[in-house]
């Protein structure tokens, strides 16, 4: 048994769509998938339709990003097992709960265009909304059209070069805190994870202060992390009483990602990361 609970397609930063994701998960041997794009749940309808045509579980998810003093940016994953048909209400009422988290985007994404400018880097926004194509702008789309224009060779260069934390065309985000994030999921019967907390400023802070926000779960298990740091997440995970959780973070934007469903897991870990979504389904959580 395979599980992959943090994944993105075209709908935010990733270049695939929903059904590709949903395949390629399926391809490689995964039991249960969690798409979860940015700020939006627009592509879960077709996730759950192409998971119904090839067996697959899919939770409709999505990933929040909020900012907490010292700690910094720090991403919480939403799930929401219970919405399980493309036409369930809740999608449209998730929709417009995240609307505000979407408009900051657009406006955060025309702030970093003009840095870009000022720095003598040529794009227009007209090229940004294409890449986007109809997703919420993210740093991903701006990376990919600075490739686009022969300004960096890649979408690596160009988060190293301009887009990163600390760099020049950088703009943060108005986001809310942890405690908002934890409970707007909860409050939408979902289950909240902290996503990657080994970028986090420092791990151990993050998992405290998402624990005693009320979180559930945490990634333990993810793409980028080596034995040691993953060995070091799930003491944190056990410690704070979160679920250990897998999660690719997929969006096709480097050649060397871990495809969905391919993150490396221990047959345990992913029964009861199983386990936690049955219970919320029943209503146990």
């Amino acid at each position: 048994m395979r599980v992959d609970l943090h994944t993105h397609s075209r709908h935010s930063d990733g270049v695939k769509s929903p059904a590709w994701v949903v395949g390629r998960a399926a391809a490689n041997g995964a039991d249960l998938l969690a798409l979860t794009d940015h700020d939006t749940l627009r592509g879960i309808p077709e996730a759950l339709r192409e998971a119904r045509r090839l067996g697959l579980r899919v939770l409709a998810g999505v990933e929040l990003g909020t900012r907490n003093g010292e700690l910094g940016e720090l991403h919480v994953l939403g799930w929401f097992p219970h919405i399980q048909q493309p036409d369930d209400p809740a999608l449209a009422e998730l929709e417009t709960a995240l609307a505000d988290y979407r408009d900051d985007r657009l406006t955060r994404g025309r702030a970093m265009l003009q840095r870009l400018s000022d720095l003598g880097l040529t794009l227009t926004w007209e090229q940004i909304e294409r890449i986007a194509d109809g997703a919420p702008v993210g740093r991903p789309h701006l990376a990919r059209a600075l490739v686009e224009a022969g300004h960096v060779e890649s979408v690596q260069e160009a988060f190293d070069r301009y887009l990163h934390d600390e760099g020049p065309a950088y703009v943060p985000r108005r986001l809310l805190d942890v405690e908002h994030a934890v409970r707007l999921i909860h409050a939408r019967g979902g289950i909240a994870g902290l996503a990657h907390p080994t970028r986090a400023r420092d791990p151990e802070a993050a998992v405290q202060r998402f624990a005693a926000a009320g979180g559930d779960a945490m990634e333990v298990w993810y793409r980028r992390d080596n034995a040691e740091q993953t060995a070091h997440s799930l003491r944190l995970a056990e410690h704070a009483r979160l679920t250990p959780t897998a999660g690719s973070d997929w969006h096709g934007l480097h050649a060397a990602e871990v495809e969905p469903g391919a993150v490396a897991q221990p047959l345990n870990a992913a029964r009861a990361i199983a386990d936690a979504c049955g219970a919320a389904l029943s209503g146990a959580q």
